[in-house]
Parts: C-alpha cells; structure tokens; sequence
C-alpha cells in the first residue's frame, strides 16, 4: 500500500511533464506540417473586402492544417515581395481580375499592384516543387470571364485553362485547379488536405452544380489531365465590367458558364508535397 501510495505521484508527475512538454511544443510550432502558402488579392474594386473576407477563411482553413500563410492583399501585392518567399510555398492562390498578357496576346498572367505578364512570371516566380496552384474567382481561369456575351465553347474554355494553367509548371507547380463558385475553393482545399487526391477533390466539387464536360489529356504534358465543368442556367444575370477603371453594371441573358478546372496529375496529393 505505501509502495502504490508514492507510485501515483511519480507517474502522474511524469504524464503532466510528457502531456505538458507536448502541449508547449505545439504552441510553440503551430505550423507542424513544414509546409507554406501565399495568398493573394488583387484590387477588385467594390468586392475587394469581401474577397479578402474569403481568402481569410482559406487561412485559417491552411492554419488549421499546419500550414503557415504569406498574405499579400490590395495595395500589398508588391511582385518582388512575393517572389522573396515564393520558393518556400507549397500553395499558390489568387483571387483578383483576369489579364490578357499571356503570351501572344493569350490570356495570362496576374492583375496586382502592376501587371504580371506570363513571360514576368516564368522568369521571376519560383514555387517548392510539386506546389498547387489555386485560382479563386478569376476570370478565364476555369474558362469563363465576365465579360462573355454567349458561349465561348468547350475548345475556348480549354485555350484559357491552358493559358493559364502552363506557365506555373514551368515554375515548380504540378497541379492546378481553378473555381468560380463562392465557396468552391475553400471546399475543394478541405478535401486536399484531408488526404484526397487532386481528381477526387475535384470529382466532388463539380458533383452540385456542374456537368463535367472535358476530361482529356493535357497537350503541354501527357502525364497530366485537363478536365472543365460547365452549367447552363439560362435566364439573366447581372454583369459588372471595368475598362480602364470605368465601371460598367448591366442585365445580360446568362450564357453557359465554364466555373470550375483542373489541370495535373489525377492521383496528384498532399503526401507528393510532403
């Protein structure tokens, strides 16, 4: 009895060392999984807030998962900044305008502080090998733009994907996915990080509103897939516009919709990050 009667102490001392040493070293190093991201938010005029309000859920969503974060928003999108860090990331994603300066006047590159053309990012922009690209509300990134007035077509909506999917490859991606939809990104990361592969994730966020339409091989590399959803609501809808800074809201017949794509390797995971 006197023997058990000094033994609890012991263990009990033991245990609240080992639980407490464990506790304080995970308060000291929140971001266990060694992996980075970079978020950044181009100027979007009036939705500017809000889309940092929505990349800041994507944060915390990255934290939660051991992943430290680089925020670049608004005003704070300084090109050489974010070429600083780029090759420390895992994760690149963007949300702000569409641009037209990929190569040969394709669609391309970035809508920050300056304009960041496809051949300024190939040449600068180094990402961690085997990093995901994430494009979140850009226009032609998963094929349409706002400023469609009818179908673009599958072939077009590939051209753009295209366009824009490639140059990051060159610079250390190995997949990238891009969405339209408000909460389509966040949902899709979700399941990445809880250990589905890059077509899973995918196959799951298309699975409300779309209908996969291409699902083929990409042409800039066999071991990868280029796939596109689609809808097709018909009806109207309300489009904003901006030309040279002037803003421009009218009514037009909503034209079928390219909103989400992927490009990379299907069975692409976290664990080929880590």
């Amino acid at each position: 009895m006197i023997q058990k009667f000094k033994t609890i102490p012991y263990i009990a001392i033991i245990l609240f060392l080992l639980f407490g040493f464990a506790n304080n070293t995970f308060a000291q190093n929140p971001y266990s999984s060694g992996l980075k991201a970079i978020l950044i938010v181009g100027d979007q005029q009036e939705g500017t807030s809000s889309a940092i309000a929505e990349m800041n859920e994507l944060a915390t969503l990255f934290n939660q998962n051991g992943i430290y974060v680089y925020r670049f928003y608004d005003n704070n999108t300084d090109w050489e900044k974010i070429v600083n860090v780029s090759r420390e990331c895992s994760f690149f994603v963007y949300s702000g305008h569409g641009s037209n300066q990929g190569i040969g006047g394709a669609v391309g590159g970035l809508a920050l502080n300056e304009m960041i053309s496809t051949n300024k990012l190939m040449s600068t922009l180094r990402l961690k090998n085997n990093a995901l690209v994430l494009f979140k509300s850009v226009c032609n990134g998963a094929g349409s733009s706002a400023g469609d007035d009818e179908d673009i077509q599958i072939t077009e909506a590939k051209n753009r994907v295209t366009n824009y999917s490639y140059p990051f490859f060159s610079v250390g991606a190995s997949a990238y996915y891009a969405n339209n939809f408000k909460k389509g990104v966040y949902n899709f990361l979700n399941d990445f990080l809880s250990g589905s592969n890059l077509k899973e994730a995918y196959i799951n966020s298309t699975k409300t509103w779309t209908n996969i339409e291409l699902d083929e091989t990409f042409v800039k590399d066999s071991g990868k897939s280029i796939s596109i959803a689609s809808t097709n609501w018909g009806g109207s809808s309300t489009r904003t516009t901006y030309t040279n800074g002037v803003r421009k809201v009218e009514t037009v017949p909503t034209p079928k919709q390219y909103d989400i794509a992927f490009v990379g390797s299907k069975n692409f995971s976290i664990l080929n990050m880590k």
